[in-house]
């Protein structure tokens, strides 16, 4: 999917949102200023939540309350997944919490099977390239939300 500013990777983000259920995993992937927070920071207001989100990168994990909570990790400064597990990240990944997780592949094999993985590439300094691919029957059920929502701009 071909995203064309920044107001339309906020509109896949408020839309995917509102699709979300307890235990869903995003796996978020792309190089730094790709769109990820941004997206993420829609995704949280499609799901309700009033919290301003802001960058993990320094914290590792930011924590939005509301009905459905939304765990935000960018597990960018991580040397590797024993540092993740260490900080109880794959018991927060099934907590029942929605998890958007940044520079996912660096944690891939802590990662839940059933997962929906976005992959942002730059095109130009506008422009970005979402690439959908989900595992696992939920994760599935999120790459067709993302068709639909592609279909639907067409």
């Amino acid at each position: 999917m071909i995203l064309k500013s920044t107001a339309q990777t906020e509109a896949f983000g408020l839309y995917l949102g509102k699709k979300l259920k307890a235990y869903d995993v995003l796996a978020l992937v792309g190089d730094l200023g790709t769109g990820k927070t941004t997206f993420v920071k829609a995704l949280a207001k499609g799901m309700g939540l009033s919290s301003e989100v802001t960058s993990a990168t320094f914290a590792i994990l930011n924590i939005y309350e509301g009905e459905m909570p939304l765990y935000h990790f960018d597990v960018y400064r991580l040397k590797d997944e024993d540092e993740f597990f260490d900080m109880g990240g794959e018991d927060m990944l099934d907590s029942g919490a929605v998890c958007a997780v940044e520079w996912a592949d660096i944690i891939a094999e802590s990662l839940p099977e059933d997962v929906l993985r976005l992959e942002f590439r730059r095109i130009d300094e506008d422009t970005r390239d979402v690439v959908a691919t989900g595992f696992g029957p939920r994760g599935k059920e999120l790459e067709e939300e993302v068709l639909a929502y592609e279909n639907s701009r067409l």
